[in-house]
C-alpha cells in the first residue's frame, strides 16, 4: 500500500466513524438537545476533510465543498463551546436565541462563499481545483478586483479564526473550571463528572497546533527543516483519525454532569439552582439564614455522618443529604461554606478519611479495598483526599503509625 493510498485509508475510516456517529446523535438530539452542537462539530469536520474522496469520487463537488470549508472552520468552536455548555449545565440545556450570536462570523464566511459561487465555473476552478491565478490575465478588471478582494477577505478570516479559536479554548477551560467547582458543591465523588476527556483532547489539539505553527515558522524564517513531518498527508490523516475517534467515543457516552439532578422535582431544582448560583459570599447575604438555623443544620449534619454514616454512599449528593435531614440544599451549601468554611465535597470527604484511617490502623485491608469500603469510588480520588487531610499517603499513614506504635 503506498503512503497516499495509506492516507486515503485513514481519511476514510475518519468519515465512516462520522457518518456512524452522526447517524446516532441525529437519533439522540430528538430527546437531548446538547448532541446537536456535537453533531455540527463532527459534520464540519467531515467537510474539512472530505476532500481526498471528493477529488477520487465526486470531483463536481471538489469546488462546493472547498468553498464551505471556510465557514465550517468558522463553526467547530462555537459548536464545540456550545457542547461544552451543554454537558456542564445544571439545567437541561437547550437552544436559545442568544446562541446565534456565536455563528455570526460562520454567517460572514458564507457570504463569501456565496460571492464566489457568482464567479465563472472556469475560474473557480482553476482558483480552487488547481490553484493557479493565471486564468484572471484573461479576465475583466472587475472580475480581478472582485477576485482579489475575496481572497484579501478570506485571508482576514482565516486570520481571525485563530484568533476565534484561542478564544472559545480560553472560554473552555474556565467554564470547565467553573464547572468543577459547582461539582464539589453538590456531589461527594465528582470523578465521573468532571469531563477531563475535553481538557486533554483541548490540549491536545493546542499542542499539535503549536508544533505545526512552530515547524512552518521555523522552515520558512530560519532554515529549512529536513523532513516533511507537520505536513505529511499519511500522519495527518492518522492524527485526524485518533481525535474523532476520541470525540466520536467519548461524546456518544458522555452524559450532562448534573442529569441526575434532571430528574429532580420542580422545587428541588429550583432549590439547587439557587445553590450553584449564591457560590459567592455577596449572594449569600441575601439570604434568610440566621446564626441559630446555621447551627442546627450542623448538629444535623454531623449526625447524618456520624451515627447514620452516610458518607458510605459512594453517590451521596447534596439533594440525598438534604431529602435526609429536611433542610433545603441552598440552606447547607450556605452553611459548609460559610460557618464550617468548606464545600459538600471537601466535607464528606473529611468523614470517608477518618473511616479510612482507623481501618488502615485495624486492618490488614488493602488500601483500594479501603477506599472502597468508606465511599470512595476511585483509588486516585481516595489519595487525593486522604493526602489533603493528613499530607501523607494512605501507606505512609498506615506505616508511620505502626512505627509510633513499636
Amino acid at each position: 500500500m503506498t503512503e497516499n493510498a495509506l492516507a486515503l485509508f485513514l481519511n476514510a475510516a475518519a468519515l465512516a466513524i462520522i457518518a456512524f456517529s452522526g447517524h446516532l446523535l441525529l437519533q439522540r438530539a430528538k430527546h437531548q438537545s446538547f448532541y446537536w452542537p456535537l453533531l455540527g462539530c463532527l459534520l464540519a469536520i467531515a467537510v474539512l476533510i472530505g476532500d481526498p474522496w471528493l477529488k477520487q469520487l465526486a470531483p463536481d463537488l471538489r469546488q462546493l465543498f472547498l468553498l464551505l470549508s471556510l465557514p465550517a472552520l468558522y463553526l467547530l468552536p462555537p459548536c464545540f463551546w456550545l457542547y461544552v455548555q451543554g454537558l456542564t449545565s445544571s439545567s437541561p440545556w437547550q437552544f436559545q436565541k442568544n446562541h446565534f450570536k456565536h455563528f455570526a462570523l460562520s454567517g460572514v464566511a458564507l457570504v463569501i462563499v456565496i460571492c464566489a459561487l457568482l464567479l465563472p465555473a472556469e475560474i473557480r476552478h482553476g482558483l480552487l481545483v488547481e490553484g493557479s491565478e493565471k486564468i484572471l490575465g484573461s479576465t475583466s478588471a472587475v472580475i480581478r478586483n472582485f477576485v482579489y478582494g475575496l481572497a484579501i477577505l478570506t485571508f482576514g478570516l482565516v486570520i481571525g479564526w485563530c484568533v476565534q479559536a484561542g478564544c472559545y479554548v480560553l472560554a473552555v477551560f474556565r467554564r470547565l473550571h467553573r464547572y468543577r467547582d459547582q461539582l464539589k458543591q453538590v456531589f461527594a465523588s465528582t470523578e465521573t463528572h468532571e469531563l477531563r476527556w475535553i481538557l486533554w483532547l483541548l490540549l491536545a489539539v493546542v499542542g499539535i497546533w503549536l508544533f505545526v505553527a512552530a515547524s512552518l515558522l521555523y522552515d520558512n524564517l530560519v532554515v529549512s527543516v529536513p523532513t516533511d513531518l507537520p505536513t505529511d498527508p499519511t500522519l495527518q490523516s492518522l492524527v485526524v483519525l485518533v481525535l474523532i475517534w476520541t470525540v466520536a467515543s467519548w461524546g456518544l457516552r458522555q452524559k450532562p454532569g448534573f442529569a441526575e439532578l434532571y430528574k429532580a422535582d420542580a422545587v428541588m431544582q429550583e432549590k439547587l439552582q439557587e445553590t450553584l448560583q449564591t457560590l459567592t459570599e455577596a449572594k449569600y447575604q441575601r439570604s434568610a439564614l440566621n446564626e441559630q438555623l446555621s447551627g442546627n443544620i450542623v448538629n444535623k449534619l454531623h449526625i447524618a455522618m456520624t451515627q447514620d454514616q452516610l458518607f458510605l454512599d459512594a453517590a451521596l449528593s447534596l439533594p440525598k443529604l438534604a431529602k435526609h435531614i429536611a433542610t433545603s440544599p441552598s440552606y447547607i451549601s450556605q452553611t459548609l461554606n460559610e460557618t464550617i468554611g468548606v464545600n459538600f465535597f471537601d466535607y464528606v470527604n473529611s468523614y470517608r478519611v477518618e473511616a479510612a484511617k482507623i481501618q488502615l490502623l485495624n486492618t490488614d485491608e488493602t488500601v483500594l479495598d479501603i477506599a472502597m469500603n468508606v465511599g470512595f469510588n476511585a483509588k486516585s480520588s481516595f489519595y487525593t483526599a486522604f493526602k489533603k487531610e493528613t499530607q501523607l499517603t494512605p501507606s505512609q499513614y498506615r506505616k508511620a503509625r505502626q512505627q509510633l506504635a513499636q
